[in-house]
């Protein structure tokens, strides 16, 4: 058999996974010499021997969870199975195969044999309700492989995908690594178990581990790591498990991810992760504090560090991967604690698709309402946009500002007609995104300043965003 047809990429994850586990298999020492079959049953020694037929979350009823099977009886029905794949004696038709597109024999795939599919029984999963999807022997035999590169995430299995092929690799390769040394350690009881819970934490983790891997490429030059930063990150929750398969799809979309490159830029690292760990939180763990200094939980028996909650749940995390606003848990964060606007302006140029010139006129503004003002002017400023509720109260309050700064002999306008209409309030923009931002702005030249106003978040606005944690 032509091994690139059991490697080539295909499109399809799945089919991809398996190709790339075989691919890891075959560069090993003791196992580059091993054809096809030898390497099927290779694997099928581990999902037997090793893991006790623990495959249900990827096949139903196959010939190593079919409950009718027993030890070595798995392992050569399996054989049979494949065998009957390679030699092509199994009841097969010409055609193309849906996942390859090479015109070939195929073969059905069910539940059995492939992940997610129909099978026999519900023939309504299939085109003009044949026996299953047709696929070309390959494409079964790299089915069979994909258990090795993924990790069991809670109930389900994670597969990672990407945008750049060379980090879905690392990922499978990594994964498959690690579960092969568990088989030497003698504590492999199925799949590879994350450390997490959650899809969000698991992204996110593997997009740390992802930015650590392109800095080393690139030498530590930030500016290329920029450049480089523009991966999708695709991760299938799923399982094939008995009567219930579902399968979640999260998506770490390439400006998130290269959002959070720059979060973990040098600049601005330390105060990214002050605010960001200050939200992690566990319904578990009740009479606990964060400790800003030492970043770390602290309760009345114990104590945690970054390495035991990093599991926890995060609410700003998972706004990043859901494609919700962090802008109010921001907000809230800055009320008391200096937090670098540039964070701001990345996120809401990169990821909430704002326009640059209308930060720069909303840090105009916030320069107007805070710099050689008293306190009074300022809380008044804060409360009332706090207060605003609609789009035309913030209008109104804008024209407000503008009006006074004539009435003072600006030399200049605060706001010309063009700001106004093309970048504060343009038609289908988000007039709170534009009051939370400039909230932020006032807050932070509020510290820049060194002053202190009494203009705490109103209550309504705190219930609003303690929903996100």
């Amino acid at each position: 058999m032509d091994k690139e047809l059991l490697t080539a990429t295909t499109g399809d994850p799945f089919a991809d996974t398996g190709g790339l586990v075989i691919k890891h298999l075959w560069s090993l020492p003791h196992l580059r010499d091993k054809g096809i079959l030898e390497l099927i049953e290779y694997a099928a020694k581990i999902y037997v021997n090793n893991w006790n037929g623990k495959l249900h979350a990827f096949f139903l009823n196959s010939t190593i969870t079919q409950p009718a099977f027993k030890g070595q009886k798995k392992i050569d029905e399996t054989l049979k199975f494949y065998r009957s794949l390679l030699d092509e004696s199994r009841d097969s038709q010409i055609g193309y195969c849906r996942i390859s597109g090479r015109e070939t024999k195929l073969f059905a795939a069910g539940r059995d044999n492939h992940i997610l599919s129909g099978s026999g029984t519900f023939v309504n999963f299939h085109h003009s309700f044949e026996s299953g999807l047709f696929l070309s022997k390959e494409i079964l035999i790299r089915m069979f492989f994909v258990p090795l590169g993924l990790v069991q995430l809670s109930d389900k299995v994670a597969m990672l995908t990407s945008n750049d092929q060379q980090v879905t690799e690392s990922f499978v390769k990594r994964n498959c690594a690690q579960n092969l040394q568990a088989l030497s350690s003698g504590i492999a009881e199925g799949v590879l178990k994350s450390e997490f819970n959650n899809p969000a934490n698991a992204l996110f983790n593997f997009a740390d581990d992802l930015n650590t891997r392109l800095q080393r490429l690139i030498d530590g030059d930030e500016d290329e790591l920029w450049k480089a930063a523009n991966i999708t990150l695709n991760l299938y929750h799923f399982t094939n498990f008995g009567a219930s398969p579902e399968v979640n799809l999260y998506v770490l979309e390439s400006t998130v991810f290269k959002f959070y490159v720059f979060c973990n830029s040098i600049k601005v690292k330390k105060d990214w992760n002050r605010f960001l760990r200050s939200h992690y939180r566990n319904s578990k763990v009740k009479g606990i504090e964060y400790i800003e200094l030492t970043e770390e939980w602290r309760g009345k028996d114990q104590n945690f560090d970054f390495s035991a909650y990093k599991t926890w749940r995060n609410s700003v995390l998972d706004n990043l991967l859901n494609g919700k606003s962090i802008l109010g848990a921001i907000l809230k964060w800055n009320v008391d604690h200096s937090f670098p606007f540039i964070i701001v302006e990345v996120y809401q140029t990169i990821v909430r698709n704002m326009e640059k010139r209308t930060i720069e006129k909303i840090k105009q503004i916030a320069d107007y309402i805070v710099v050689n003002r008293d306190t009074d002017f300022i809380t008044k400023s804060i409360k009332r946009l706090n207060g605003e509720k609609s789009a035309h109260g913030m209008r109104q309050f804008i024209i407000k500002l503008n009006g006074e700064n004539y009435q003072n002999g600006g030399a200049d306008p605060l706001i010309t007609v063009q700001d106004y209409a093309d970048y504060l309030f343009p038609d289908g923009a988000n007039w709170k995104e534009v009051r939370d931002v400039l909230l932020i702005a006032i807050y932070e030249k509020l510290h820049e300043e060194n002053k202190f106003v009494d203009a705490p978040i109103l209550e309504d606005e705190e219930s609003e965003i303690s929903n996100l944690n």
